[in-house]
């Protein structure tokens, strides 16, 4: 049983009897308790201090103590400002023989917490009036009252225990995961939890089932094992960068960690072939590299399945991480978010294997380029772009010399919804390697932008591309597009606008999102389509 289930049991156990309140106004210093009762002061108003036994707290309105019998209290009240508070006085008992009860010693924290301060306070005012009433009735009533505020109190003051016991290691693992290159102690740790350093190794190993220093360890190796593959740093200046400061000793925490030299490890995860692809997007960016992934979260949203004939399924829409953990990948690769913020699921994945996540950020060259180089395959990436930049170059003279400065603009087709892409996706080629002419507004759609039908008369395109959004990969969500589609085709307004009545409108739906995917694959299959569409058209 923990601590805070003994204090719940040793509480509900004693009978509570209210012996007298006082309301106090007063600045001075001086407090008289009973030598055998139990007190509570209620603060309405206060600025200031209060020593109970030596242990010292900061004063202010709406905080609540609890002083045992015979405790030492002095009350240091800001000169400026009076104390207003309730003075009660109790006595707590707990059964001995049968039919008698002996005082109780509580030991329960000096301070209670509630979020119900002001309903509580109200409650103690018509405590009071009821105990000070000549009727034994009323009297019965304010003791009655006293133990079900008691109650109240003792129940709010545990659980905020727990809580706060659960924010403090909260607050410690955020710290060495921000701080981690710092030099970190568990007596730092423990000052930031606000607890004693004995108590907080125990209640962090309970809560993490690790000590603060193994858990801190295994961050900044973690945090080695992706710059060790990423940069060209030597070992003595990673070691640094991640916490240690003796090279020798990080090289034999690392072997310790991993089974590897630091060494050993670049080596193994640059020519391993067990690297696990964790979205569409890097997994795109392996197969333009050759690279078929040991294994991949893999569904028909991304139409690909034929190049992936050996690749172990982890997913389908998000990673499995149980399968993850079967599979035992080298080195797992993922895209982020827009979402800066780590996941604990990327947390995670950094304890299965090392883990690459590329920055949202960044020109999805750059996300390529640096695949490329985790696996050792630079000379092959720029090898590929260089093929692609003269491929980009030949298809756009051609589609140049056709449709001139034809206004192009992108539309996504999903279940109930309807959005234009804008310079990312799709658009890095269409605007960007093709220079194709984008409609007015779409130079500030950063990625895409959800629109209605009527919306679209805004950009005034000379040309429309369908294509598919948020397609889930299943063949629902293939027929709730060629629905959705069906209906625009049946709208008077669709019609209505320039690139369908010119019939330059382009359909690319059934691809799911072979061609809106950021990679290296998509792109290079996007040039060919585009190219295949615009040239067979007959103008």
């Amino acid at each position: 049983m923990n601590n805070s289930s003994h204090l719940s049991t040793r509480l509900a156990a004693c009978l509570y009897k209210l012996e007298d309140s006082q309301h106090v106004i007063s600045n001075e210093t001086l407090f008289q308790h009973d030598n055998s009762l139990y007190g509570m002061l209620l603060f309405m108003e206060a600025e200031g201090d209060i020593v109970i036994d030596g242990r010292s707290y900061h004063l202010q309105r709406q905080k609540i103590f609890i002083v045992s019998p015979g405790a030492y209290v002095k009350l240091s009240i800001h000169p400026s400002s009076q104390a207003d508070y309730y003075y009660i006085k109790f006595y707590a008992l707990q059964p001995a023989d049968p039919g008698h009860f002996v005082l109780a010693e509580l030991k329960c924290p000096d301070e209670l917490y509630t979020a119900h301060f002001q309903f509580l306070a109200d409650m103690v005012q018509e405590m009071e009036k009821k105990h000070r009433s000549d009727s034994s009735w009323d009297v019965m009533k304010a003791n009655m009252m006293f133990q079900e505020m008691i109650v109240a109190l003792f129940k709010d003051t545990i659980h905020e225990q727990k809580s706060d016991l659960k924010q403090a290691i909260h607050l410690t693992l955020e710290y060495m995961e921000q701080y981690y290159p710092l030099h970190i102690t568990r007596e730092k740790l423990a000052e930031i939890a606000g607890l004693s350093a004995d108590y907080y190794s125990r209640a962090f190993k309970k809560q993490v089932e690790k000590s603060p220093m193994e858990y801190l360890t295994e961050i900044r190796i973690s945090q080695a094992k992706q710059l060790l593959v990423q940069s060209d740093g030597s070992f003595r200046s990673i070691a640094h960068s991640v916490g240690f400061s003796d090279e020798f000793y990080f090289s034999r925490k690392f072997k310790a960690e991993t089974g590897y030299s630091p060494m050993s490890y670049v080596k193994k995860i640059k020519y391993s072939s067990k690297i696990a692809s964790l979205n569409h997007q890097t997994t795109g960016h392996l197969i333009a590299l050759g690279i078929e992934p040991y294994a991949a979260v893999i569904n028909n949203a991304y139409p690909i399945t034929a190049r992936l004939r050996n690749t172990i399924a982890v997913g389908h829409s998000n990673p499995d991480l149980e399968r993850l953990v079967t599979a035992k990948p080298d080195l797992i690769v993922a895209s982020g978010s827009r979402h800066v913020e780590k996941s604990q699921k990327e947390r995670i994945f950094n304890q299965i294997a090392p883990t690459i996540t590329l920055h949202y950020s960044n020109d999805w060259r750059v996300h390529f380029q640096t695949i490329a180089k985790i696996v050792g395959k630079e000379k092959e990436a720029n090898g590929w772009l260089e093929r692609y930049e003269r491929k980009a170059e030949t298809i756009r003279k051609q589609i140049k010399s056709k449709i001139g400065d034809e206004t192009f603009l992108i539309v996504g087709i999903g279940e109930g919804k309807m959005c234009v892409y804008g310079l990312r996706n799709m658009g890095t080629v269409l605007y960007g390697d093709l220079k194709l002419t984008a409609p007015q507004g779409v130079p500030g759609i950063a990625h895409y932008k959800e629109v209605t039908l009527e919306d679209l008369f805004e950009f005034e395109a000379d040309r429309i591309l369908l294509t598919s959004y948020r397609h889930n990969g299943t063949a629902q969500m293939d027929q709730a597009i060629r629905n959705e589609v069906g209906a625009l085709y049946d709208n008077k307004q669709w019609h209505a606008l320039k690139a369908v009545r010119n019939r330059k409108v382009y359909c690319m739906y059934d691809s799911q999102h072979l061609y809106t995917s950021y990679n290296a694959l998509s792109h290079d299959l996007f040039l060919d389509k585009v190219h295949q569409l615009l040239m067979s058209d007959e103008e």
